[in-house]
């Protein structure tokens, strides 16, 4: 087994590094193949020369992902590159972006990915919840919730955060 991290800037690990140390130690994990290129034409690279080769991909791109640089062509390729059952998630959006949410969706449609699960997240950096699809292939039911995701999904309760406090931090 390995992970395969494309990132297209190195100082974006470099910072990683520097800043979350405990994190980045997941650097030297030697099933890490760490790229430092394009992600998307890495893709198109490996679909064609190692198909069937992952069990998931993980798209972790921009806060606000420019619908511009995803193709049905890049999608296809993600499918083509995941073995039998295998899935793909992808942030993509707060809620307020329906057009965008659209389009990604279309595209997944188009490039095989016929089961698309929306997954919505909460963290404490993002006012609004954040949107992901999770998507297959027909052979693939999107996994939903874990039995006991209502109970972990409960608020922290933050003795120093609040919302109004984020908006507050947010306004300078």
């Amino acid at each position: 087994r390995r992970v395969v991290q494309v990132e297209l800037d190195a100082q974006v690990v470099e910072t990683s590094k520097k800043y979350f140390p405990a994190i980045a130690k997941a650097f030297d994990d030697p099933r890490l193949e760490l790229r430092i290129e394009d992600a998307i034409a890495w893709v198109k690279r490996e679909a064609a020369n190692n198909p069937d080769s992952l069990d998931a991909v993980i798209i972790d791109s921009t806060d606000n992902p420019l619908v511009s640089i995803w193709t049905v062509e890049f999608y296809s390729a993600v499918r083509k590159m995941l073995r039998h059952g295998g899935v793909l998630m992808q942030n993509i959006e707060g809620m307020d972006s329906p057009a965008q949410l659209e389009t990604m969706l279309r595209m997944r449609m188009e490039a095989g990915f016929t089961r698309n699960r929306p997954v919505t997240m909460t963290t404490i950096d993002y006012e609004h919840p954040y949107l992901a699809f999770l998507s297959s292939g027909r052979e693939t039911v999107c996994p939903g919730p874990v039995p006991d995701a209502e109970r972990r999904a409960r608020p922290l309760r933050a003795t120093l955060y609040s919302p109004a406090l984020h908006r507050a931090a947010l306004a300078v």
